[in-house]
């Protein structure tokens, strides 16, 4: 449930803010972050707008006889008592036009027979509405009845930051007042933040990958038809995308490591632009097997490799089963087995919860359950195969990633020329969550001698 409210609260959050970036008053001494400020026939203060996919189960309100400070607060209230409502919050964005590290939220929140958690979300998108930055506090699951209280958030303030968006939020049923919110540029109110001189409001959007004219090329194999895009010139480098992705996962690599490599980035058989006509299940060997097959088409006998997540299970498989093929490996957020042991039991039950609830005959629903099968089927990697790899290899993942910290360091254990890299306050995001750190780790590690 958790990961399900996660998708689906950064899905619906992008797309809305992005819908109203051009509205926004970038002055930072006209924020309206009492709620003081109500236009006439508006139901809620300037500036702010209402987050859920299905306000009808809420009512929002300002009350002008609960505040923490000043005339009014904003009340959030559970209406649908004969469903379990989701969640509401109200938003507001900021042009993301601030010099500093770290961004930081602050909002004084009340609640009363609150039965499924608060939360404060600070979310930071690029200038393609795509999520740099995620946090909230839905985790703590702070639930029940309390009185006003300082709740708090924070991430780091990436450079490519576009957008910052921010909101208490309600999920389940209950009532939520929220007052006195405030934002902080390296622990100094925004308002003192210092501006970056350059800053784009409307800045140019990047290559849409995966969809570029002249780019693209198919290899037909026996079962699939694969789709790739090249880039650049150099040492070939094959990326490998996670499960139900496709080449513009690596949108924030391709740019950068086409400076100095020949790029080959793939849509895996069923994904992407890339076709599937096999009936057994999938298997991370098959994928290995398809990649060798399209290194072979293109007479390149040896190459790195970047995978993440499924990306990096193939990546391994390649490395072991066609260890001539492969020069350095660096994969993120991979993992040996469909297991409790390497991966996180929550996201496990989440995954086969939605597979089951696949009822659809249609060709997408049948893709959707294949692929999801295979997350719970597979890989099965063992620790024996893992001595057989010859390149040296670069293992990654981030702090809170799905995959077990443990069980990536029992990777990076067992490959002999191996280095370890964990990645502070990430998930299973680095490659968009830590641009800079990611791209500079992978750049050097391949670069190395």
């Amino acid at each position: 449930m958790k990961k399900f409210f996660l998708f689906l609260f950064i899905i619906f959050t992008s797309r809305l803010t992005f819908a109203q970036t051009s509205t926004i008053d970038v002055k930072p001494d006209t924020l309206n972050f009492g709620f003081e400020n109500i236009s006439d026939g508006k139901a809620l203060p300037d500036k702010w707008h209402v987050m859920s996919p299905n306000a009808k189960q809420y009512e929002v309100i300002v009350d002008k006889n609960t505040a923490h400070t000043g005339n009014s607060s904003v009340l959030i209230s559970s209406v649908d008592t004969a469903s379990n409502p989701q969640f509401l919050g109200i938003g507001y964005n900021i042009p993301a036009k601030f010099v500093g590290k770290e961004i930081s939220v602050k909002a004084w929140m009340k609640s009363k027979d609150m039965k499924g958690s608060l939360a404060l979300m600070l979310a930071i998108y690029d200038a393609d509405g795509n999520t740099l930055q995620f946090k909230n506090l839905q985790n703590e699951k702070i639930k029940g009845t309390k009185e006003w209280k300082q709740y708090s958030v924070t991430l780091p303030l990436a450079t490519q930051a576009q957008l910052i968006h921010i909101g208490p939020i309600l999920i389940g049923k209950g009532k939520l007042w929220v007052d006195d919110v405030e934002i902080f540029i390296d622990g100094a109110p925004i308002q003192q933040a210092t501006l970056k001189p350059d800053f784009n409001l409307n800045p140019p959007r990047s290559p849409r990958y995966g969809s570029i004219a002249g780019a693209g090329h198919y290899i037909k194999l026996k079962d699939a038809t694969l789709y790739y895009e090249t880039y650049g010139s150099g040492e070939p480098l094959l990326l490998l995308h996670g499960n139900s992705q496709s080449i513009y996962a690596f949108y924030k690599q391709i740019p950068e490591l086409s400076k100095k490599y020949k790029v080959i980035a793939v849509d895996t058989r069923g994904q992407g632009k890339s076709t599937d006509e096999s009936t057994e299940p999938l298997s991370y060997d098959k994928f290995a097997d398809d990649m060798k097959q399209l290194l072979d088409s293109l007479h390149i006998f040896k190459t790195n490799i970047l995978g993440w997540s499924d990306g990096g299970n193939t990546g391994l498989i390649v490395a072991i089963k066609y260890p001539s093929y492969v020069d350095k490996l660096a994969i993120t957020g991979a993992n040996l087995s469909p297991t409790t042991d390497a991966v996180d039991s929550k996201m496990l039950n989440s995954i086969k919860d939605d597979r089951d609830k696949i009822n659809g005959i249609d060709q997408r629903s049948i893709k959707r359950k294949r692929l999801m099968t295979l997350l719970l089927d597979e890989p099965h990697i063992s620790i024996e195969s893992l001595k057989l790899i010859k390149a040296p290899t670069l293992v990654m993942a981030g702090e809170k990633d799905m995959v077990k910290e443990k069980h990536t360091r029992s990777i990076a254990d067992n490959i002999p020329n191996s280095k370890l890299l964990i990645f502070k306050d990430a998930t299973h995001y680095v490659p968009v969550e830590k641009i800079n750190e990611f791209n500079e780790a992978v750049m050097a590690f391949l670069g190395s001698k």
